[in-house]
C-alpha cells in the first residue's frame, strides 16, 4: 500500500507541475516572451509508465533551461504544456489529440507507442498537428511527407541489433512471443525478416492480445513448440524465445517460471521492456529474467557524450526515481529542436514553413543524444543500440548494460 501511495504522489506531482506551468499568465518580467502550446501524450499510470514519467521530467528540465535563457535575454521562446495520460491506450491518445486541437495545440510530443501513433496519425495529418514521438518504432509508420516524426530509430534497425546478438549467441531457431499491437507486430515482422535473411528459422510462436492477463496458454504454446523442436533433433542451445512486450512481461514470466523447458531456454527482449522499473521490482519475474538471460535492446546513448547526457539523466532520475533511457532523453532534445524551429519562423501561422524548419533544425542539431538527423520518412537516422539485462543488485534486482551495437558492430561487456 505504501508503494502505491508513493507512486501516486509521484504521478500527481508530475501532472501538477505541468498543469501549474501551463496555467495562468506568465510572470510580468516575461511579458516579452513568446509562449507556444505543446501537448504531451504519455503513459503515466498504464503500461510502459517508466518512459512516460521520465518523459515528463525530461521536458520539465528542458523547459526550465529554455525559460532561464529567455529570462536572461528578456525575451525568447517558452512552452505552455498540456500533459495527458494516455495509459498506452490508442483510443485515449486520439481523444487527447482531438481535445488538444480544440485548445489550439499544434505541436505534440509523444505518444510513446506505435499503436497510439497509428491511431492519431490521420487526425494529425488532417489538422496540421506536428507529432514528435520519442518511442514509436513500427516501420509501417515510416511514411515520407506526413506530420509524424520519430526521434528514435524504427524497428528495422532494432531488428538488426537483436539478430546480431542472437546469431553471436549461436541461436539458429527462434520461437516468437509478442503483443498484438502496431509496435510489437512491427518488431516481430522485422526480426523475423532479418533472422531469416541471416539463415535462421522462425517458428509460428504465439501472439497475445494487449488485454491478456492470464498468459498460461501463451507460455504453454511456446513451450510446446520448443519441445517439438528438441524432439525433432534441434539442439536446445540453438533455440531462443524472442519476446516483444511491454510491462506485461511480469505476467509472462510469472506464467513461464514453473516450466522447465522455458527455464532452460534463452530469452531475448525488446525496447518496450528495457530499463522498465516494473520488471526488476518483481522478484519472481526478475529471477526468471536472470535465469534465462533476457537481453533487451534499446536506442543507445553515446559514451563519448556522457558528460552531456549524464547530468540530465541524473536530474530526471532525481525527480522520478527511474533511470532514464535514450527515448526519454530524446524528448529533452526535441524541445530544443522545437525552440530553434520556432525561432526560424517566428510563429505557427504557416504550418508548412514551421514543419520544414523543424526538419532542417533536427537535421542540424546535436543534442545530449547525439545527432537528431532524420531520414526521408522523418525517423531518427542514428541506429546505435545498447543491450540491458536484469541482474542481482544490492539484495534486489536492477538493469545492467551488457553490450552495444554501434555502427553495425556488436560488442559485449
Amino acid at each position: 500500500m505504501k508503494i502505491r501511495v508513493v507512486f501516486r504522489v509521484i504521478i500527481c506531482g508530475l501532472v501538477l507541475a505541468f498543469v501549474g506551468r501551463a496555467g495562468g499568465d506568465p510572470p510580468a518580467q516575461q511579458h516579452s516572451q513568446r509562449v507556444f502550446k505543446v501537448g504531451v501524450l504519455v503513459s503515466l499510470t498504464g503500461s510502459w509508465s517508466s518512459l512516460g514519467q521520465n518523459t515528463v521530467a525530461a521536458l520539465q528540465i528542458a523547459e526550465e533551461q529554455i525559460e532561464a535563457e529567455a529570462i536572461r535575454q528578456h525575451g525568447g521562446y517558452r512552452f505552455h504544456f498540456f500533459v495527458r495520460d494516455t495509459q498506452l491506450d490508442p483510443s485515449q491518445a486520439l481523444d487527447a489529440i482531438t481535445d488538444l486541437d480544440r485548445r489550439g495545440v499544434k505541436i505534440v510530443i509523444g505518444p510513446q507507442s506505435s499503436a497510439e501513433v497509428a491511431m492519431i496519425k490521420p487526425y494529425a495529418d488532417a489538422h496540421n498537428i506536428l507529432v514528435i514521438s520519442q518511442g514509436s518504432t513500427a516501420s509501417s509508420l515510416a511514411i515520407p511527407g506526413d506530420n509524424i516524426f520519430r526521434f528514435c530509430p524504427n524497428d528495422t534497425r532494432e531488428a538488426e541489433a537483436i539478430v546480431a546478438l542472437l546469431w553471436h549467441d549461436g541461436i539458429r531457431t527462434i520461437v516468437p512471443l509478442w503483443r498484438n499491437d502496431t509496435g510489437n507486430n512491427g518488431l516481430h515482422d522485422s526480426v523475423q525478416a532479418a533472422f531469416q535473411l541471416q539463415g535462421g528459422i522462425v517458428e509460428a510462436g504465439y501472439r497475445y492480445e494487449p488485454t491478456t492477463s492470464d498468459f498460461s496458454v501463451a507460455t504453454a504454446s511456446v513451450a510446446s513448440q520448443i519441445e517439438n523442436l528438441i524432439g525433432g533433433g534441434t539442439d536446445p542451445s540453438t533455440i531462443g524465445v524472442y519476446l516483444a512486450a511491454f510491462d506485461e512481461v511480469v505476467g509472462v514470466f510469472h506464467s513461464a517460471q514453473g516450466n522447465t523447458t522455458l527455464l532452460n531456454t534463452a530469452w531475448y527482449g525488446s525496447d518496450g521492456v528495457a530499463l522498465s522499473a516494473v520488471l526488476p521490482a518483481d522478484s519472481t519475474a526478475a529471477a526468471f529474467a536472470v535465469n534465462v538471460g533476457y537481453p533487451n535492446p534499446i536506442f543507445g546513448l553515446d559514451d563519448a557524450l556522457q558528460n552531456e547526457w549524464q547530468p540530465i539523466a541524473d536530474a530526471i532520475e532525481a525527480r522520478t526515481g527511474i533511470t532514464p533511457d535514450a527515448f526519454a532523453l530524446s524528448a529533452y532534445d526535441a524541445l530544443f529542436v522545437l525552440q530553434r524551429a520556432l525561432e526560424d519562423v517566428g510563429d505557427l501561422r504557416n504550418f508548412a514553413s514551421f514543419k520544414a524548419a523543424f526538419v532542417d533544425e533536427a537535421n542540424a542539431y546535436e543534442g545530449v543524444t547525439g545527432s537528431t538527423a532524420l531520414d526521408a520518412a522523418g525517423d531518427r537516422l542514428n541506429s546505435d543500440f545498447d543491450f540491458w539485462s536484469v541482474r542481482p543488485q544490492g539484495g534486489g534486482y536492477g538493469w545492467v548494460r551488457i553490450g552495444a551495437y554501434i555502427d553495425g558492430v556488436l560488442t559485449l561487456f
